[in-house]
């Protein structure tokens, strides 16, 4: 019987998570009149639990700054003001609003809210320089995740299916389907933690989508989810691994130096579909300059995807260019070339909020690749060094069924927010975002549109 695709949530409380952007102090002011208890419907205020007659201390991490509380007390004896060790937290990519929306996704599974004073961003940098359209918001039929229609956000991985001249001699082409544009990189930040790279491998499985695992950290206990894992190697190395291993996954990664022999990458590729001809062939790389000799080994097609790697604020490794910019350069670069059905290409890195997936598809990709989000999840705060024996956070020590169900609940809001945003631009499929650039707006695109005659040389102002 059809099924449509859906994410099982369950609330899974962190309380290495429980840091909220406010504090409410109770005065001795307060007559317990539990007029604040009334009005909060987040949990903030409850009564003592030995003594009824009595107000507990406010639980500050559940506020969402609607200030009903602060503005009805009679006594005014409740005060709200910026919690300190939230400010702490993250850097100026990975800000404190961004790591406490993730773990409030992965706690609760939903959409967060926010209350009054917080306006949102209208231009920054990086993503924060893309706006999405939403023209179709206002019409009845795009009632998102709420709606009877059907919104697919599954996306193919590998070649697409060709223009069939003739049956008999047509092959259908390697692809593997996943439920959700998103991939998971099972090892963030190389931290090589058996629970945490299980927890992110089982929480792919069940989602139905891969997760990324370099082969030096693969173990027995990863046996079940074999299906589920993306298996990275560099070049130099996928020669001496197990052939059964090989032969057992759906998609193989080769990690590409910047500098690299194309004739070895060429028998590399050879050697793995002739052993294992099913799988799909990824390269990553870690530069947006593609050359001809490199663009033949998808013309050949010898390999399939490309991955294209940036770092955790989402900036190339060779240059100051953001993660977006890299994607459509390449996106265009295939698509003049005449072969962008011929490639995946998939990002990772600087992907730290919902609304970066469907951006960083509008650019050019079919997937992302989620990384340090997943360690968010799970209650990282980002720190400066990452010091995993007096890390705060104890994910060493985090309960690998804990670390799953945040994963996925942090999934599933993403997922939630995605779907709002495709029946805002009236998309029934994620496919169709792919490159579809006229659905966005570029602040670079129309700062130059309105200005450029201003400050060119022969133009008015001169």
């Amino acid at each position: 019987m059809y099924e449509r695709y859906h994410i099982e949530t369950s609330p899974e409380v962190l309380p290495s998570a429980e840091i909220g952007k406010f504090k409410i102090t109770r005065s001795e002011k307060c007559l317990n009149c539990g007029r604040c208890l009334n009005l909060c419907i987040y949990d903030v205020h409850k009564r003592d639990a030995n003594d009824s007659r009595k107000m507990a201390d406010p639980v500050s991490h559940l506020c969402k700054n609607c200030f009903l509380c602060v503005q009805n007390c009679p006594q005014q004896a409740l005060a709200m003001v910026i919690n300190e060790e939230f400010e702490t937290l993250g850097n100026s990519y990975w800000t404190p609003q961004i790591i406490q929306t993730i773990w409030n996704e992965a706690t609760e599974g939903k959409i967060p809210v926010y209350g009054a004073g917080y306006r949102g961003r209208f231009k920054g940098t990086g993503f924060d320089t893309i706006w999405t359209d939403m023209s179709e918001i206002v019409r009845p039929t795009r009632d998102g995740i709420h709606g009877r229609e059907y919104i697919a956000t599954s996306a193919d991985l590998g070649r697409k299916l060709p223009w069939i001249s003739n049956f008999k001699k047509f092959k259908i082409p390697n692809f593997h389907e996943i439920q959700i544009p998103m991939l998971f990189d099972s090892n963030p930040l190389n931290l090589n933690i058996k629970n945490i790279t299980l927890a992110i491998i089982e929480a792919a499985h069940r989602l139905g989508t891969l997760a990324l695992l370099d082969v030096e950290n693969y173990f027995d206990g990863l046996n079940p989810f074999l299906k589920s894992i993306a298996l990275q190697s560099p070049m130099d190395k996928i020669e001496g691994l197990d052939p059964n291993l090989l032969k057992g996954v759906r998609f193989i990664e080769i990690t590409l130096q910047p500098t690299f022999s194309n004739s070895k990458l060429k028998k590399t590729l050879r050697n793995l579909k002739k052993l294992n001809p099913r799988a799909l062939i990824s390269l990553g790389t870690s530069t947006s300059e593609i050359s001809e000799e490199f663009l033949k080994h998808f013309q050949e097609k010898s390999a399939d995807i490309l991955n294209f790697y940036a770092d955790n604020q989402g900036n190339s490794f060779d240059g100051e260019i953001f993660i977006s910019d890299s994607i459509r350069k390449l996106h265009l670069k295939f698509v003049q070339k005449r072969m962008r059905d011929e490639i995946t290409i998939i990002g990772r890195g600087g992907i730290a909020a919902a609304e970066h997936v469907p951006k960083l598809i509008i650019c050019g990709a079919e997937a992302v690749v989620l990384d340090l989000s997943l360690l968010v999840a799970m209650g990282c705060r980002i720190c400066d060094t990452c010091d995993r024996e007096n890390c705060p956070a104890d994910i060493a020590k985090l309960e690998t069924r804990k670390a799953e169900q945040r994963i996925i609940n942090m999934t599933c809001a993403w997922r939630d927010q995605l779907l709002e945003i495709l029946s805002a631009m009236g998309i029934r499929d994620i496919r169709r975002l792919r490159g579809e650039v006229g659905r966005a707006m570029f602040y670079e695109e129309i700062e130059k549109e309105s200005f450029e005659f201003i400050f060119d040389k022969n133009g008015p102002g001169k």
